[in-house]
């Protein structure tokens, strides 16, 4: 049960804390950027049993300056913080159609930071399955709680019964 619970705590946390830093980069500085590359990447991975789970993700680039002047800044981040990988195709294909090369983006940029920068901000989906994830295991540990419980209930009844 203990490990349930630390299990769901620390993957929820987790979700948690990249839902506050996905918002606090819609605070960051933009600028006008241009795609310079969108390709559609696949992986295919294979689990011990043999089994192959094939993920996507749209492998962007995009350049920008800072105030829109001076050196010129590369990026490759959809979201911040997380590599936007996922088994659905269809929602990859959509967002490189949005994006091709050429197309002009707004880009948020880390202040003091100005390498680190995203397209999206604020939107990510990411965060909730591990948010879900550990509200799933929390709701686990607490249902072997109560499970065990029980078990200390009926010896407390027992005590109550008259002989």
């Amino acid at each position: 049960m203990i490990i349930t619970l630390i299990i769901g705590l620390v993957t929820g946390l987790f979700g948690i804390i990249i839902k506050v830093l996905d918002n606090s980069a819609k605070k960051w500085n933009r600028a006008i950027g241009t795609i310079t590359r969108s390709e559609l990447i696949e992986k295919i991975s294979e689990d011990t049993d043999g089994r192959k789970s094939i993920t996507y993700k749209v492998d962007l680039e995009y350049s920008y300056s800072k105030n829109g002047e001076g050196k010129e800044m590369v990026g490759n981040q959809l979201f911040p913080y997380v590599e936007a990988w996922s088994p659905f195709k269809q929602e990859k294909i959509k967002i490189q159609e949005k994006l091709p090369q050429g197309t002009k983006v707004e880009v948020f940029y880390k202040p003091g930071n100005s390498s680190m920068s995203c397209l999206i901000a604020g939107a990510n989906y990411f965060p909730y399955y591990f948010i879900s994830a550990g509200l799933f295991f929390v709701a686990i540990a607490v249902v072997i709680w109560i499970y065990d419980l029980s078990d200390d209930l009926t010896l407390v009844l027992d005590q109550i019964i008259a002989k």
